[in-house]
């Protein structure tokens, strides 16, 4: 029974310090996109009013002149590739991204 509590207790510390590891990342990043197809601005409002209704998303911009849309975003809680796939529903190409970390 000694070594059955012993080896939980190890198993939870184990649990923890996995736990912590895998939450090293940043907790919010951002990505731009390049973006084919936005010829408005009806098009950059689009966009920004269909990133702003998924959950982590923090900040949206967009501007069809410059064919790029900006996402800020808790990749803890959304991924790219959901952002990415929302865009491209609406009819758009996604050409490029770059992501880069948000310093707190």
């Amino acid at each position: 029974m000694r070594h059955l509590t012993s080896g939980i207790k190890v198993l939870l510390v184990a649990g923890l310090f996995f736990g912590v590891a895998c939450n090293q990342g940043p907790k919010q990043v951002r990505t731009v996109f390049a973006v084919e197809g936005m010829h408005c601005d009806a098009c950059s409002t689009s966009i920004v009013t269909t990133l702003e209704k998924v959950e982590g998303v923090d900040a949206v911009s967009a501007d069809h002149q410059a064919g790029m849309a900006e996402a800020t975003y808790r990749p803890r809680t959304v991924e790219i590739d959901t952002l990415k796939a929302e865009i491209e529903k609406l009819g758009y190409t996604i050409i490029g991204m770059e992501t880069t970390p948000v310093e707190s």
